[in-house]
């Protein structure tokens, strides 16, 4: 779902995704982060755990990163070395 708001919502000016990633079910057209990620422009840092079983690296992660209509100088993919939920230390920094 990160891939919405930065999508329609033009007051943002820059996009920071944690545990961000394509769904691997079928889901809705109307709420389908593939859908929506073409279509964000902003600056933006994702934040993905390498281990994430919601959302597989090399099948979900690196998809949604390469789908963002982001200028490759302005967005950036940061892995760390655990699951789903990015550590609060590497979230602040």
């Amino acid at each position: 779902m990160g891939a919405i708001m930065p999508a329609l919502e033009r007051r943002l000016q820059v996009s920071v995704l944690a545990g961000a990633g394509l769904s691997q079910g079928k889901g809705r057209p109307e709420v389908d982060a593939i859908n929506f990620a073409p279509r964000v422009t902003l600056p933006t840092l994702m934040l993905n755990g390498h281990y994430d079983f919601f959302f597989p690296l090399k099948t979900s992660q690196e998809p949604m990163f390469r789908l963002l209509g982001t200028p490759n100088e302005h967005k950036r993919l940061d892995i760390v070395e655990r699951g789903h939920i990015v550590p609060r230390p590497q979230l602040t920094k």
